[in-house]
């Protein structure tokens, strides 16, 4: 993009219109309005690159302002960025019902105005960016076909969305369903490490995203004028431009909606119940060594005890023998003697005689872990 920005601020707060002018002067070519009329008369003449707008002007309705400024050929691309007092989530929906772009709330922090107004210009030129591409490819202007049949459209998605490798492509699949139905809107997916909005307006738009997450909150399939959402565990989907003049229309397009918003969720619980495969199959492989490391101590250890165990027994055995000698037993007692404490010694020896037994159990584990990591 090249020169500066043009900014047009309608609001009839005098002081609001010093401290944006502070703002914005050294970056941006800024034009106030105290009215929408005044504005209005300018637009003939001279469009900006944004439109700050207040939500409550003397002489109209800011939301009711955007909505005739986006039917207008010559006004629609201009984004509109709502000044108010607060942004409550039926501010937010009204708003993004119009068509704004983002709210600018007071009293102003001054760094954060400046962030969002750069975020809108970076927008601005994804913007013509992706027109361009869009221009000249015939695989993504196929998207827009007037004549694509819903159901085959609905077909064309479920192929689309199982081929998806990845939570971006179920997402671009998603808007891919949308724009075959000439709808408009955004898709959110929620993962355990990822969270992401991707709509027409680019990833994460700081619109989309504050409206879903007010709405994710709602029932399962909410509708607020001209925007409908479909909200499920892992995925929301949000549409703008419903068809509702069209009632038949809108009634199939909600049915389409739904079920390919419930396979796309299905889809990404299947990608998350995958990762959470591949991390035990990495924690089984991680702990296999430490089991076959187990059991080669354990086998050394109990011959080392069963080995101890013989010493100490032949030892008693030698001692009892010298100790019968002063007693003056006969010999059949002294071999029934001998004979008890070799039993009991031999009973002790099988206690720490347990090798194989060990070994079967703990082989037996490590078999069991290597099928799992097969699958």
């Amino acid at each position: 993009m090249s020169g500066r920005l043009r900014i047009f601020c309608v609001d009839d707060d005098v002081m609001s219109d010093v401290i944006l002018e502070s703002v914005f002067a050294d970056e941006y070519e800024v034009e106030f309005f105290t009215s929408a009329e005044g504005c209005m008369r300018r637009l003939a003449a001279q469009r900006p690159d944004i439109l700050l707008l207040n939500v409550t002007l003397p002489d109209h309705d800011g939301f009711a302002l955007c909505r005739e400024l986006k039917l207008r050929a010559d006004t629609a691309a201009i984004p509109v960025v709502f000044i108010a007092h607060n942004a409550l989530p039926e501010f937010r929906l009204t708003g993004y019902e119009a068509g704004g772009e983002d709210f600018i709330v007071k009293p102003y922090v001054i760094d954060e105005v400046r962030y969002q107004i750069r975020c809108i210009r970076d927008r601005i030129e994804q913007r013509e960016l992706m027109t361009q591409q869009l221009a000249s490819s015939e695989e993504l202007s196929s998207l827009l076909l007037s004549n694509m049949d819903e159901y085959a459209a609905l077909i064309k998605f479920m192929r689309a969305l199982n081929e998806s490798p990845d939570a971006e492509a179920v997402a671009q699949a998603v808007l891919g369903m949308l724009h075959s139905f000439r709808l408009q809107g955004a898709v959110q997916v929620r993962m355990p490490s990822l969270t992401f909005t991707l709509g027409d307006a680019g990833r994460d738009h700081p619109m989309e995203t504050g409206t879903i997450a007010h709405v994710a909150k709602l029932d399962r399939i909410f509708q607020f004028k001209r925007c409908s959402a479909y909200n499920f565990d892992h995925l929301t989907v949000l549409v703008n431009n419903m068809p509702i003049a069209d009632a038949d229309l809108c009634g199939r397009l909600r049915d389409h909606l739904a079920i390919g918003a419930e396979m796309a969720d299905a889809r990404i619980q299947a990608m998350v119940a995958d990762q959470r495969f591949r991390l035990t199959q990495n924690g089984i492989v991680e702990l296999l060594p430490d089991i076959q490391q187990t059991i080669h101590d354990c086998v050394t250890h109990a011959e080392l005890a069963r080995r101890e165990a013989v010493t100490q027994v032949r030892e008693l055995m030698d001692q009892l023998v010298i100790s019968f000698t002063p007693l003056g037993l006969s010999s059949e007692l002294e071999e029934e003697i001998s004979a008890m404490v070799m039993e009991k010694a031999q009973g002790l020896i099988k206690i720490f005689d347990n090798t194989g037994e060990t070994t079967a159990t703990l082989g037996s584990l490590e078999e069991r872990l290597r099928a799992m990591l097969k699958g």
